[in-house]
This record gives C-alpha cells, sequence and structure tokens, in this order.
C-alpha cells in the first residue's frame, strides 16, 4: 500500500483543493479532518431511505432527505442522530402543546415517554405512551387487553380512561382509548409502511409472541374481522411478508383466531360466547396484551 506524507496539498488551478480515490481504495487518515472554512459547513452524502446503500458498515453517515434528518448505520439499523439539546428544548408533547400522532413525537427526535396526544379532528387530548425505539419507533399504546376482565377490550368506546390518562404497562385491568380516536390519529400519522398496526401477546406459549396487521385496515375493535379483509392480512414482523389469512366472523378486531396453527392470533374471538378472554388463539388460549398503533 503506498502512502503520502504531507502538510499541504495543492494542484493546478482546474484541480485545485481536489482528491480523487479510485474506487476499491481507501482514504486513511491517523490525525483529524478540518475543514479549511470553520464558518461553512462540510457536505454529507445524501438521498432517500431507498436509496441508502445495500450493504452498509457500520459507523457510515448520511443526510437522509425523506426525514430531514442525519442517519448513522449501527451495525444492524439506521438510526436517526439528534442532539439531545434539540429533544430537551422541544416542547411538543405537553398539555399545552400536545403531538398529533406518535410519528410526530419521533420525527422530533423525542424518545420513549408519555406524551400528550391530540389527533387534529379528536376532541379528545390523551396522555399516552409512546414507543420511539423498537420496530421504526413512532408506536402509541392504544389497549393494554387484560384476561383478568375477560371480554371488556372488545368494544368501539374508551375503557378506563381516567383522568386522560391512557394506557399503561402496569395496568392489572383492561386499558383502552376509543376506536374514533385511533383512527383519527392513523389519518394524521406521516407513517407510509406496510404495517401500522402490532399486537403483542404476552401470555400464550412464547413469553412474547407478535403480529403486525395491514396498514390498510381500520379501527373496529368489536366488529367482526370479515368486515374488511385486511384486518385479517398480517405478518409476524414488522413490514414483513403479509399473509391474507381470509375474513372469518369469529375474528374481532384484527387478526385470525383459528386457521393458523398459532403463528397467528386475534385481538377478540366470539364475545357472544362471553367467556374468550385477551387476544386468543384456538391452539395457544388466552393472552394479555398490548394494540400499538402509528
Amino acid at each position: 500500500m503506498s502512502r503520502v506524507t504531507l502538510g499541504k496539498l495543492g494542484g493546478i488551478a482546474q484541480s485545485l483543493g481536489q482528491v480523487f480515490i479510485p474506487a476499491g481504495n481507501n482514504l486513511i487518515v491517523d490525525g483529524d479532518i478540518f475543514h479549511h472554512d470553520v464558518v461553512d459547513a462540510m457536505k454529507m452524502p445524501t438521498g432517500t431511505t431507498a436509496q441508502r446503500p445495500g450493504s452498509p458498515t457500520t459507523g457510515v453517515v448520511r443526510f437522509n432527505t425523506d426525514s430531514n434528518l442525519l442517519e448513522v448505520y449501527n451495525g444492524s439499523a439506521w438510526t436517526d442522530v439528534v442532539g439531545p439539546d434539540v429533544a430537551s428544548q422541544s416542547t411538543l408533547g405537553t398539555q399545552e402543546n400536545p403531538a398529533i400522532s406518535g410519528m410526530a413525537l419521533k420525527t422530533e427526535g423525542l424518545p420513549s415517554g408519555t406524551y400528550w396526544i391530540k389527533p387534529t379532528s379528536s376532541t379528545n387530548s390523551y396522555n399516552m405512551y409512546v414507543d420511539n425505539d423498537r420496530n421504526g419507533g413512532g408506536w402509541v399504546l392504544c389497549v393494554h387487553a387484560r384476561t383478568s376482565t375477560c371480554q371488556e377490550h372488545m368494544t368501539n368506546s374508551a375503557v378506563r380512561i381516567n383522568n386522560s390518562i391512557g394506557p399503561r404497562f402496569g395496568n392489572t385491568v383492561t386499558s383502552k382509548v376509543e376506536d374514533s380516536w385511533m383512527n383519527a390519529m392513523v389519518g394524521v400519522s406521516t407513517y407510509t409502511g406496510s404495517t401500522r398496526y402490532w399486537l403483542e401477546a404476552h401470555g400464550f406459549d412464547n413469553p412474547v409472541k407478535n403480529m403486525f396487521v395491514d396498514s390498510n385496515a381500520t379501527v373496529d375493535l368489536i366488529s367482526s374481522a370479515s368486515n374488511q379483509n385486511a384486518r385479517t392480512r398480517v405478518s409476524t414482523s414488522y413490514e414483513g411478508s403479509i399473509s391474507d389469512r381470509g375474513p372469518n366472523s369469529g375474528t374481532r378486531g384484527f387478526g385470525d383466531h383459528h386457521t393458523s396453527g398459532g403463528t397467528y392470533f386475534a385481538y377478540g374471538r366470539h364475545p357472544e360466547q362471553g367467556n374468550n378472554c385477551g387476544f386468543r388463539s384456538d391452539n395457544l388460549g388466552a393472552s394479555n396484551g398490548y394494540l400499538w398503533i402509528k
């Protein structure tokens, strides 16, 4: 490998200040790189999310023109680079300045936590838990379904929303916001991916079983899923391959309670029977769980 040691780089007028590194070669700097004009700026590679490099190495940095944020590849995923001062100075998500969705809080660079959210067309502002770390962030906890209160989660109405406080991890009984509020938030969310609904079950044969639902679905957590095929189009991974389970009258809300051999599950099952508690699978039984939306 060749090595050049110098104090200053010059050249003819046409290439003055330019360094060309042929493809397949690296420029390795042991010291520091300083921009000669300290009041100017250094240009980063830019592009859309779709234009990200296919096989990035850990630590590479680029500017994403879709999110308008600098991002770095951490070895497994691209993460936004947002200074802590930006988040600490933001008032978005306060009671005086509620966000319109979890995605708005994600875009602001705010961490996971509780925030006030009021979708544009809703009259209700709720203090909701938002997960900005997993599966791309921007997830709002809209339902905590508990088997201890059996079928209470199968309703279009709010359940146990006291003092405008939304569902929490520590709930021992079911808590949910009304379906119309969830649909209002979906209507103003900037998320454009394929799976905006996430059901996270914590009581089947595995410690956690995840199911993601087609973004084309709308929220109706009491009616039969056969009323809208998108509610039965599901995946076991975020933005993963969608499996169309086909309409069935017994499943309520989202999912598939009986045709998947336990791979998938349902938000609810046959409420007319009166004893189908929590998230349901004919193979696995009942489970507590969370419904996240972004």
